[in-house]
């Protein structure tokens, strides 16, 4: 029982947990996460990496401009999950405007 036990909390924490932020370039970062096994939309995962990186924004004293986003509902056999290519941009960045925002499609047509 105790076994069990431990092996469903290990996967609650890696259901839930992602490599955090990542640098991909000047002043360009990534934050990608799965959600948990009661996470269903995609939309829920990618709420909170908005969140976490505004507030890895703001603890570097700037702004959060989106780049780029992109999220899966759960399905069979795999968790929701999202992803956020954003910038942190200073306040008066020409830069920082209204995001014009580049999602990736759900359903992709392979024609041959």
């Amino acid at each position: 029982m105790r076994i069990l036990m431990v092996s469903t909390i290990a996967l609650f924490i890696a259901g839930c947990s992602g490599p955090g932020v990542v640098p991909m370039g000047r002043d360009t970062y990534m934050i990608a996460k799965d959600g948990s096994f009661t996470t269903f939309g995609g939309g829920a995962v990618k709420a909170e990496l908005y969140q976490e990186a505004n507030t890895f924004c703001e603890n570097k004293g700037k702004q959060l401009m989106p780049v780029k986003d992109a999220s899966r509902d759960s399905g069979y056999a795999r968790y929701a999950s999202a992803e956020l290519q954003f910038r942190c941009l200073d306040a008066n960045d020409p830069e920082l405007r209204r995001p014009t925002m580049e999602s990736e499609a759900n359903v992709k047509i392979k024609v041959e």
